[in-house]
Parts: C-alpha cells; sequence; structure tokens
C-alpha cells in the first residue's frame, strides 16, 4: 500500500526575538573571550616567556590556516539549507546536509595530513621557534580536525537561526579550557606548548560535540546525515559559492593574521617584535570581531529576505543594522583609541607595551571604515553577489601583504601596522562604496548617507571625550571610572542625537506605566 508524505510545512522566518538573542549572545561570547584574554594574556606572558608566546602566536597563525579549507562549505550550507528550511523542501534539504558532511569529512582528512606536513615545514623554516614542537603542531591540527568536523552541525542551528546554542557553548568551553585552565597553569610554573595545545584540543573537541549533539536534538534532517547520499548538483552549487568564499577567506587571513609571519619571517632577530604587534592589534581585532557579528547573524536573513522578493524590507533591515553597526564601532573604536595605550601599559607592565599601544592607533582608523561596511557586506551575501566582493578582498589583501613587506625592514612593526590600515581604509571606505553601485544599485552617496548621522555622532563623541587622553591612569579603579565616565557621554549623546532613541524609550515607559495602572489590586 503505497502513502503519500506531505512535504513539511514551512519554517516561520526568524523572530526579532530570536534575532536579538543570538546577536546578545554572540556578544556575550566576544565580550567572555575579550575580557578572559585580559587574564589569558599576561598569564601566558608569564608562564611562556616574552619570546616564547611570540612563538606560540607563530604556530597558532599557520595552524589557524587550517581553517581556510573549509571552503566556503559552511556559508553553501546555511544559505542553501535556510532556503530548503524555509520553502518545507525536506528533500532538498537533505542533500544539502548529506553533502555538507561528505565535503567536510573529506576536509577533516585533508586537514590531518596537512597537519603532518606542517611537522616538516615550519621547523624548516622557522627553526629558532618551532624546532622540537612536533607535539604541540599535531594536536592543534587535531582540534582543528574536530573543528572542521562539526562544522554540518554548526551550519544546521546557524540555518534556523539559532546561533545562540554554539555560542553558548563556545562560552562555557572558553571559560573552562582557555580561561580557567590556562591561568591555573600559568601560576602553578606548569604552561608549556603542550600544554596549551591540550587544552586548546579539550576546548574544542567539546564545543563540537554540544554542537552535534545540540543539532541532532532540534533538526529531523542530522539525525538523518548521511554523507554517503552526497548529491552531485548540491555539490556543483557548493563548490560554485565556496569558490567565492575561500578566496574572500584566504584574502581575510592575509589581512589579519599574516602578519606575525611576515614579521617572524623578515624580522628574525626580533621574535619579541611578533607579541609587540599582536598585543598592539589585540584590542581592535577582537572589537572587529565582536561586532561584526551583527552583519553575520543578519546574513541568513538576508538570504530569506532576498529569495522572498521582499526588497524593501532587506534594504530597511540594511539601513537599521548599518546605523546600529555604526553606533556600536563609534562607541567602542573611540574608547580603544582614547583609554587603549594607557590600559595596555596598565594590563601587561612590559616595556615594550608603549610600542604596542602607538601601533593600536595606527590601525583603529581602518578597523573603524571596515566595520562600517559589515552589513552592506553580509547584503551581498546574502543576495549571492559574490564576485565582486571577492576581486575586491583579494585585491585588499594583496595590497596589504604588499604594503607590508615593503615597510616592514624601513619601519619595523609600524611598517606592518600601516601595510594593514591603509588597504582597509582605502578598499573599505573609497572602493567598496564603488562596488554596491555595480552589484546592487546603491550609489557611493547613498552609502555615505546612510553612515553619516552614525559617523557625526562617534566624531562628536570623539571630541567630547579625548581629554581622557591626557589623564593618568595609574590603577585599575581609575581606569573604570573613566570608562564609566565616558560611556555616560555616550548615553547622553544617544538620548541627544538620536530621537527614536528617546521616543522608543518614552514609548516603552508609557506602556509599563499602563500596564501598572491596569493590574489588579489584590483584596486584603
Amino acid at each position: 500500500m503505497s502513502s503519500v508524505s506531505t512535504p513539511p510545512a514551512k519554517l516561520k522566518p526568524p523572530s526579532r526575538r530570536r534575532t536579538i538573542a543570538n546577536v546578545v549572545v554572540s556578544q556575550i561570547s566576544t565580550a567572555v573571550a575579550t575580557a578572559g584574554s585580559f587574564l589569558v594574556t599576561p598569564a601566558i606572558l608569564f608562564g611562556l616567556g616574552d619570546s616564547a608566546y611570540g612563538g606560540w602566536l607563530l604556530i597558532n597563525s599557520f595552524i589557524s590556516y587550517l581553517r581556510l579549507l573549509d571552503l566556503g562549505t559552511s556559508a553553501g550550507t546555511v544559505k542553501y539549507g535556510a532556503g530548503a528550511e524555509g520553502r518545507g523542501d525536506a528533500g532538498d534539504l537533505a542533500n544539502v546536509m548529506n553533502t555538507s558532511a561528505a565535503i567536510f569529512t573529506c576536509l577533516a582528512a585533508t586537514a590531518l595530513l596537512t597537519t603532518l606536513a606542517l611537522t616538516r615545514v615550519l621547523p624548516h623554516f622557522f627553526p629558532t621557534i618551532a624546532s622540537g614542537h612536533t607535539f604541540t603542531i599535531v594536536t592543534l591540527g587535531a582540534a582543528m580536525v574536530f573543528e572542521l568536523g562539526s562544522r554540518p552541525f554548526v551550519a544546521a542551528l546557524r540555518m534556523r537561526s539559532m546561533h545562540w546554542i554554539h555560542d553558548t557553548a563556545e562560552i562555557c568551553t572558553y571559560s573552562v579550557f582557555k580561561l580557567g585552565l590556562v591561568v591555573y597553569f600559568a601560576y602553578r610554573r606548569e604552561l608549556s606548548y603542550e600544554v596549551l595545545a591540550l587544552l586548546t584540543l579539550g576546548e574544542t573537541s567539546t564545543r563540537a560535540a554540544v554542537s552535534a549533539f545540540a543539532a541532532l536534538y532540534i533538526s529531523p534532517a542530522v539525525r538523518q546525515l548521511n554523507p554517503l547520499r552526497a548529491d552531485r548538483a548540491m555539490v556543483r552549487k557548493l563548490v560554485t559559492m565556496g569558490a567565492a568564499v575561500t578566496l574572500i577567506m584566504v584574502a581575510d587571513v592575509v589581512r589579519f593574521q599574516l602578519d606575525a609571519g611576515v614579521i617572524g619571517y623578515l624580522l628574525p632577530e626580533s621574535p619579541i617584535s611578533i607579541s609587540i604587534f599582536g598585543v598592539g592589534t589585540r584590542l581592535a581585532s577582537v572589537s572587529f570581531m565582536a561586532i561584526g557579528t551583527i552583519a553575520a547573524v543578519l546574513m541568513p536573513r538576508f538570504s530569506g529576505l532576498a529569495e522572498s522578493g521582499d526588497k524593501k524590507s532587506n534594504v530597511d533591515l540594511l539601513r537599521i543594522s548599518s546605523f546600529v553597526t555604526g553606533l556600536v564601532a563609534s562607541f567602542v573604536l573611540v574608547n580603544i583609541a582614547v583609554l587603549g595605550p594607557q590600559f595596555l601599559v596598565l594590563w601587561l607592565h612590559k616595556p615594550w607595551v608603549t610600542t604596542s599601544g602607538q601601533i593600536l592607533l595606527i590601525v583603529v582608523p581602518g578597523y573603524y571604515i571596515a566595520l562600517l561596511s559589515g552589513p552592506s557586506s553580509a547584503f551581498l551575501l546574502g543576495r549571492g553577489k559574490l564576485r565582486g566582493l571577492t576581486i575586491l578582498t583579494v585585491a585588499e589583501a594583496i595590497t596589504n601583504l604588499g604594503l607590508s613587506v615593503v615597510l616592514v625592514k624601513p619601519l619595523g612593526v609600524f611598517g606592518v601596522a600601516l601595510g594593514t590600515a591603509i588597504p582597509l581604509a582605502f578598499f573599505r571606505g573609497v572602493a567598496f562604496p564603488l562596488l554596491l553601485k555595480d552589484d546592487l544599485g546603491l550609489t557611493p552617496g547613498a552609502y555615505y548617507r546612510m553612515h553619516a548621522r552614525a559617523v557625526r555622532l562617534g566624531l562628536t563623541y570623539l571630541a567630547l571625550v579625548s581629554g581622557l587622553v591626557f589623564v593618568p591612569i595609574s590603577t585599575y579603579r581609575v581606569f573604570f571610572l573613566l570608562a564609566l565616565g565616558s560611556a555616560a557621554v555616550f548615553a547622553a549623546l544617544l538620548m541627544t542625537g538620536v530621537p527614536e532613541l528617546q521616543a522608543a524609550i518614552v514609548r516603552r515607559a508609557g506602556q509599563r506605566l499602563r500596564r501598572t495602572a491596569v493590574a489588579p489590586t489584590p483584596e486584603p
């Protein structure tokens, strides 16, 4: 007897509450990692020593390149999986998930083989740093194998706009492995490259297991996962999108992660320079990743709106997310520029940290301009407009690398900082708006007007709090008091410069008062 199976109901688009939850939990995750780094970085410096810390950064940077083996498959899985979920197409969703699982199984195996190759390559090119650390390289590589193997499960959560589950797991595993245990071993004088690598493996494997169990519980497609049923047509789709995304990922590595390699290779006599540069860019890069999650979380929503043909909602979401990103970037990066250099001195108590503060001031403007382009980049990704973005990002990466190599000898670490900041400002502030005109019909003038109000508020805020630069910060108490005062200035500026925020607060207060007024009074 045959039966006709009815397709599942279309998945409702993510609610505003879930979207906010994703952003909030993601920000908490980044905040925990950022706050933790203020303890972890000095602990590792204390446990390993200044030069050995630079070596740890270098080895880690090369292992992190294995993330490039993702080949854009995660982004493709989320995009096509979210589309299948939205249409209620169980067959297409199964093709997406099975194909993704097959690809990532192969990629995890490739990561393992590449790790074995790195055990030979790194000691050859960096003998003073990587020799004798085969166990560390293999263990860190194993962590990347677990991470790549878990990508289909993480994608299954994200396509249902449940980023918060993975981010919550990240908060917990980071707090245990990267924060608690690192500090514990450092102050017991038992910290080494091998211990750090094992803690990284423990964190990654635990987070991967949590994501897998959550996806199995939530998604029926994951419970029926079979990598042997990969669909050829879906392989072509994922590879087509993945080729562009991979180029962007490679370019991002060159833009943000190859600096340690440039310094280590061209300034081999000064391994401490890697530490100086890494500390100098730490606050800016962490903030960049944290604020960038606003755009990353919205990418599946842009994709869903593009498939529905709702152009107005897409444009409204782009406008609102750009304004919010601009405000958050202004608040965070102005405080980093004003208070950051003195904070680094207070934080690490190293003789070279003043140089790190100067590097921080060089890179902040470039990071700010790049952050403003985040929502528009997510808009392009959501609509599948990748060609122009890929070309621009690759051109920026080549310019970044070329400038860094040319300037590192005459200017040292300052040359590498300029090699990062100048391309960021030019390509994201000048070239990117021209790209939007070609791909989306958004003129450069419209793009600049979309960001104008947030930038004006940011410049006003900088003018109001810039005097804090001259206040000596000798204790954390003084630092936190200045930070609170700066935050109060920004809050006042928002209340006066963003009338709709003031109206929303008044409206919410009125609603709460009305609910209180109509609440029944208990009888005595």
